[in-house]
């Protein structure tokens, strides 16, 4: 698939009530305008309130009486879609098709920027779990997609827009009834094309499942921001932790959902937390980012301005109204440029983008925050130049690798018996297995991380130096006494912090304390606290074997093998500072190509991507 570059689409004029005022030369001006600027493929927003204009009249004692129209009064026979509005979203596609751009479709829109957008007949009803707005649900879009499937410029449905915000769920088996029910329509109507899930804020043990997600659905997506809801407030939105932090939810998703992912929607908010060139830098990394990461698109929010719009969810929140590639007078911001000039980049460069090499997986466990140890853990990977996926287990089979984190493991249930003993099997058969430490219950302590536990601490507070690096840590340890481990690190008071064991074939390394929780829950953590030298310390046989090394705490560099003997080298720059790179070229390889950028800096939020060829 095209790496799908673009925006989430609104009308300039009329925002969320487009759809009622819907003028095709304005939306025709408006695409080409977008379509200048670099924007491929938007996704857009068919309103269900007035799509199925559908409200109710009662009789004697509050009888109800017929659905009638919202919009007339007349009486409403069958699934009560607006055929007018139909027609209205066909226009939409052609005039998409027209400027050569393509479409995700949110069918289910009843939730936009804070405000609940629903069939009149369902007012104070629950969306998700409601029966009479399942049924209408059901009618429209089934109607919505066989109107609609034949149109060339939609490539992928979404479920709808944040729909776990449009009403409560009191269990997992609620939301999963209702994903259920909006996928099983759309694919009895069309089964050509994939379908993305649309949702926002997922968890794995919540009431909204990221397992669920990706059982029913094609494609995982995510919505970041420098919001609290993915920790990424913490610091300014241009340095290592919110530019990276995108690609590494969406990995987290992704591999629990064991699905494809993509950034569907994201952004900067206002210009309380950033100027607006720091927006068109967020923009820029994470594009290069995603798309050397191997995400399948990346979607700002949103297409426009919207401060002239007096009407709620615009007047509820001032700060959904300048999210825009463009002001309100249609003026181009600086990420309106940056989009254009990724656009351009984007069709110089391989396409579809070769896959990601990844060289090992983060295993979550049961009692964690699972996302924010999963981001932690692949950003302390990327800072040490390699790479992770993450995984989790239920019961299937871990998937197999060389080199496997298990971090943070925290509480009485760790993993489940039968994934504990599958890792230690291929540990025993020669991979590597590394384990932090926060407070959780292992067995056969001594024969898995070669030492004799002597009792926990909690809330200590400790140093050590690695590396040349003098380093601090707070939080839960083991008192140890090394038996068969080789103690790498001693804090200051003697008791081993890193160790190495032999098990078996393969090797242990248990850390004494959670690096990933201390570095995601401090301001600028992940560079204050070089715990990244850690993990480079564990995979450092995969690290040395790269075509390329870099060495710089906020430079990523990721592999994306095109044959046998070429790959493409991303080295991307997370920080906002300008980087002069220590490159070193592997003596096994040779640079053939600078597909973009320079390797003689490297600018902030952004990257050098070159060619390698084996000797």
């Amino acid at each position: 698939m095209e790496f799908m570059l673009g925006v989430n689409y609104w009308g300039r004029d009329y925002g969320t009530e487009m759809w009622l005022h819907y003028d095709k030369d304005a939306i025709r001006r408006e695409l080409k305008q977008l379509s200048e600027y670099g924007v491929r493929c938007m996704r857009v927003f068919p309103n269900w309130r007035d799509f199925q204009p559908i409200d109710k009249s009662y009789g004697h004692l509050g009888k109800f009486g017929e659905y009638t129209n919202s919009h007339d009064g007349s009486v409403v026979f069958g699934d009560g879609v607006d055929m007018d509005r139909i027609e209205d979203f066909r226009d939409f596609c052609r005039a998409a098709e027209e400027n050569q751009m393509t479409l995700v479709v949110s069918i289910v829109t009843g939730w936009m920027s804070g405000r609940l957008f629903v069939p009149p007949a369902i007012n104070g009803k629950n969306p998700i779990t409601d029966p009479e707005a399942l049924m209408l649900m059901r009618r429209f879009i089934h109607r919505f997609v066989r109107e609609l499937k034949d149109e060339k410029s939609i490539i992928m449905w979404d479920l709808g827009n944040e729909c776990n915000c449009m009403g409560p769920v009191w269990s997992a088996f609620d939301s999963y009834r209702w994903a259920a029910t909006v996928v099983d329509s759309i694919r009895s109507e069309d089964n050509t094309r994939p379908i993305a899930s649309g949702m926002h804020a997922l968890e794995i043990s919540g009431n909204w499942r990221i397992t669920h997600q990706g059982e029913l659905c094609d494609v995982m997506t995510t919505h970041p921001y420098p919001s609290p809801t993915i920790g990424a407030n913490k610091e300014p939105y241009t340095r290592l932790r919110a530019t990276f932090t995108p690609t590494a939810q969406s990995l987290y998703y992704s591999g629990v959902g064991k699905k494809p992912a993509y950034i569907q929607e994201s952004g900067t908010f206002t210009e309380t937390i950033g100027s607006r060139e720091m927006s068109a830098d967020f923009m820029r990394i994470q594009i290069l980012s995603a798309l050397s990461n191997g995400l399948l698109g990346y979607q700002w929010w949103c297409a426009w301005d919207q401060k002239h719009l007096n009407f709620s969810p615009y007047t509820w929140s001032l700060m959904e109204e300048s999210l825009g590639l463009f002001d309100e007078d249609g003026a181009p911001k600086p990420v309106a440029h940056v989009m254009k000039m990724m656009s351009q980049t984007l069709e110089k460069l391989p396409s579809p983008f070769p896959k990601r090499k990844s060289d090992g997986f983060c295993v979550l466990s049961y009692e964690m925050n699972h996302q924010n140890n999963a981001m932690a853990s692949l950003t302390f990977a990327k800072q040490a130049g390699f790479d992770l996926d993450v995984a989790f287990s239920e019961g299937d089979p871990l998937p197999e690798s060389n080199l496997y984190f298990l971090p943070s493991i925290t509480g009485w249930s760790i993993l489940r018996k039968a994934t504990w003993e599958q890792l230690l099997d291929r540990v025993s058969n020669g991979a590597t297995l590394c384990i932090s430490y926060d407070g959780g219950h292992m067995i056969d302590v001594p024969k898995v991380i070669g030492a004799q536990s002597m009792g926990v601490m909690t809330g200590v507070n400790h140093n050590f130096t690695f590396k040349g690096e003098s380093v601090s840590y707070r939080g839960n340890e083991i008192l140890l006494t090394p038996l068969t481990a080789e103690v790498l690190i001693k804090n200051e008071e003697g008791n081993p912090v890193f160790l190495k064991n032999r098990y078996g074939k393969g090797t242990v390394y248990f850390i004494n304390f959670s690096p990933e929780n201390i570095a995601f829950d401090t301001a600028d953590g992940f560079n204050k606290f070089p715990y990244y030298l850690i993990y480079k310390e564990v995979a450092k046989d995969i690290i040395s074997s790269k075509p390329i090394l870099v060495y710089d705490r906020n430079l990523g560099i990721t592999v994306n093998p095109e044959n046998d003997f070429e790959s493409i080298v991303t080295i991307l720059n997370y920080s906002d500072k300008a980087i002069v790179p220590d490159i070193k070229v592997n003596s096994n390889y040779e640079i053939t190509e600078i597909l973009y950028g320079n390797t003689k800096i490297i600018p902030k939020c952004d990257g050098v991507i070159l060619r390698v060829k084996k000797k």
